[in-house]
């Protein structure tokens, strides 16, 4: 999808419905919407169940990204801690679905995010649908069901026992389920083929010939003499030092 496509649509982030799940944690339904900016009501929408620690990971990551982007107009969303005792009670289960859904929509307006590779993992697995053609399908009436009797041996999940449910919150997420035919439709919608932010990771590695000669006009790429590399490296190692301390002295300053 080009960039210019993406930009057609509008996305709408919600958390609800949160349940239990026959393991023992709870998890959320989350809906990602794409609203068409030339038709509203051309909506395409991508449905994931997900977990307080999914949530977490993906907190961490996005705001690694941001911090990284160095943006001191807006504050990266806080997120609620793990926590043993009381996960399951209503008000704790209403704080994460509130700071899920506040995590989400705050990544709206800032491509670096919007775009990255972590979010459109998150919705790895979900099936893109519209909305639209589901409401017409319930106006046709489906065939008669036929009750047939359960199997002997059926079996009925069980919870497990308090000490594994107390440590839920530690729990590593589950492996993403393999790529698939709807998975090509969800990566068109969640394209981070480029984005007008970079991600700010910093750089790895030792500078190349050419990077070093960036720092010196008077130099040229594959200069064979040693000592005018040598120079070079250590103007650079100068221009990076000061670089850094300049970075530091920014940072440490109080936002005005």
């Amino acid at each position: 999808m080009s960039r210019q496509a993406k930009d057609d649509f509008l996305r709408h982030y919600t958390v609800s419905d949160p349940r239990t799940h026959p393991k023992g944690y709870t998890e959320y339904k989350v809906t990602a919407q794409f609203i068409s900016k030339r038709d509203p009501e051309d909506v395409k929408e991508v449905v994931v169940w997900k977990r307080y620690s999914d949530f977490r990971k993906l907190h961490g990551d996005l705001a690694y990204t941001h911090r990284n982007l160095f943006r001191r107009l807006e504050e990266f969303p806080a997120f609620p801690r793990a926590q043993v005792f009381g996960r399951f009670e209503a008000s704790v289960i209403e704080e994460r679905r509130k700071g899920a859904e506040d995590l989400l929509r705050f990544t709206v307006h800032i491509p670096a995010l919007n775009n990255s590779p972590q979010l459109k993992e998150f919705f790895r697995g979900g099936e893109v649908t519209r909305p639209s053609d589901m409401c017409r399908d319930l106006h046709i009436l489906p065939p008669p069901l036929i009750p047939t009797p359960p199997p002997e041996d059926t079996w009925l999940p069980q919870p497990l026992p308090t000490e594994r449910r107390g440590l839920e919150e530690l729990d590593v997420p589950a492996d993403p389920p393999p790529s698939s035919p709807a998975q090509e439709a969800l990566d068109l919608l969640f394209n981070c083929g480029s984005t007008e932010e970079a991600s700010g990771s910093p750089a790895r590695g030792p500078l190349t010939e050419a990077e070093l000669a960036l720092f010196d006009p008077f130099s040229r790429e594959g200069d064979p003499s040693p000592a005018r590399r040598e120079g070079v490296k250590k103007k650079a190692a100068e221009y990076l030092k000061r670089a850094e301390e300049i970075l530091h002295l920014h940072l440490s300053q109080p936002p005005s």
